[in-house]
């Protein structure tokens, strides 16, 4: 049977550009991957007409638009993120089209999009919605009414190529990168007057939230800065561990420094929110401090067992808003150099067996070919229900 006819809609202003120094892109290898022709920025600056429009109704709306009126030419329409699905899955309701059609989900439960799940059904037209965190899977069951056979659970990526264990003396140096619902004000307390330097990469390539540490007056061993792909790189290799402190936020923020840390063997130390429980492996089954949060297995733990692979602890959870645990899950660290160097190999280890860009990849086609109905077993791997 040939091979389903995709279209990839994707949010970047050119795919096909030439890409500079850095990793393999999630959406490059994707729509390699799927065979898939691609929708992006540039896509739609080619009309002049809709480049105006723009302006007017945002860019996901236009290139939900133009791959619904595309719709004919292709068996499965897959889009990157909620903010084009959703759209997308309207205009496709309303006319009655039976287009296969998978989105990625990000934050499906964000105020603005529950209307389109509880209200107008859009979930009748969006044959999977590939999301990232068990929290969003369970919120999208119990609370948004989404059946769960139009969901799959499957872990984020990282380039384990690029992002690789570096021959660099280590320093006593910890290392925090992004900008995605992060507490920087909690890092920044946790290590005051504490004999470590501290870096903050506070930039991202898509996040637009703002920088929470340039609120903050900074002891004189935290530095803020931004990096490209190659410094910020230099930075964790040369970094003793590396601390993602997030926001109790309900999906898997901090999920792209947390994977290019454990890439390049870096013991993790990040904020259990309720969102993030899902990629490190800490031993203790509960997080300690003011106020313990029991944790479910994570994805990557029951992802692993189903695979028969075995993993080990990668870092540490902390409870978020709490300086004093973090401070203390630091200074372990830094007193343990060989349990932290323990924590990093097992990271690697997870991401090479798990949680590359190819093995994302991989997943979604599977995601895909289902939905196109050529491989109707293919495993769409959700979660055990937590008890």
């Amino acid at each position: 049977m040939r091979n389903p006819r995709v279209l990839l809609v994707v949010t970047v202003n050119d795919a096909s550009a030439p890409v500079a120094a850095g990793p393999r892109k999630d959406y490059r290898v994707l729509a390699e991957t799927l065979r898939a022709q691609t929708i992006d920025y540039a896509t739609v600056r080619r009309s002049r007409v809709l480049g105006h429009l723009v302006r007017w109704l945002g860019m996901a709306l236009i290139q939900a638009w133009i791959a619904f009126s595309l719709r004919h030419k292709f068996d499965v329409i897959v889009t990157d993120g909620e903010h084009i699905g959703l759209p997308l899955a309207l205009l496709l309701k309303l006319a009655r089209s039976n287009v296969a059609h998978v989105t990625i989900g990000h934050r499906i439960t964000a105020s603005k999009k529950r209307p389109f799940f509880k209200w107008l059904k859009v979930h009748s037209h969006i044959n999977c919605i590939a999301l990232h965190s068990r929290q969003q899977y369970e919120l999208a069951v119990n609370e948004l009414g989404i059946p769960a056979e139009r969901l799959a659970l499957i872990p984020y990526q990282v380039d384990a190529d690029f992002w690789r264990p570096e021959v660099a003396p280590e320093e006593r140096l910890i290392c925090s990168a992004g900008l995605e619902f992060r507490d920087y004000p909690t890092l920044v307390r946790a290590v005051e007057g504490l004999d470590v330097e501290v870096v903050i990469g506070a930039a991202s390539h898509w996040s637009k939230r703002r920088n929470t540490a340039a609120d903050q007056s900074l002891p004189s061993n935290v530095h803020v800065s931004a990096f490209n792909y190659a410094a910020l790189r230099n930075v964790y290799a040369r970094s003793s561990i590396v601390v993602v402190p997030l926001d109790d936020i309900d999906f898997q923020a901090g999920v792209t420094t947390i994977l290019e840390a454990m890439a390049m063997s870096k013991a993790v130390i990040v904020t259990h929110s309720l969102g993030q429980t899902d990629v490190v492996e800490d031993r203790r089954k509960a997080t300690r401090g003011r106020a313990p949060r029991l944790r479910p297995p994570s994805m990557v733990r029951t992802l692993a067992d189903h695979a028969g692979i075995a993993i080990e602890p990668t870092g540490f959870y902390v409870p978020p808003d709490d300086p004093a645990a973090l401070r203390r899950a630091i200074e372990h660290l830094l007193a343990h150099p060989d349990e932290r160097r323990q924590l990093g190999v097992a990271g690697r280890h997870t991401v090479e067996r798990l949680l590359t860009v190819d093995h994302f990849a991989e997943r979604m086609r599977q995601i895909v070919a289902a939905a196109a109905e050529l491989e109707a077993s293919a495993p769409l791997w959700s979660p055990v229900p937590s008890a």
